[in-house]
């Protein structure tokens, strides 16, 4: 019961793993039409593509522990 109450007051593991994913995405999709627009005039793909790839491994350890969860969990 405990545990049911804790996942209903804040965002769970999975929800912020699955919203940095989309953040992660919309930085690169984004970043690249600026950039191909012009707006972004002194910065280079490769640095878009680092940030939100470095928004998405910070939150990759928790799909990595979800897994390892399933996998190694006793039944």
């Amino acid at each position: 019961m405990e545990k049911e109450t804790q996942e209903k007051k804040g965002l769970s593991a999975k929800k912020a793993s699955l919203i940095a994913k989309v953040v992660a995405g919309v930085i690169v999709v984004s970043g690249a039409v600026l950039k191909w627009t012009g707006v972004f005039q002194n910065c280079d793909i490769n640095e878009l593509c680092t940030v939100g790839f470095t928004v998405m491994g910070i939150f990759g350890t928790v799909d990595l522990n979800i897994a390892l969860d399933k996998f190694t969990k006793k039944e």
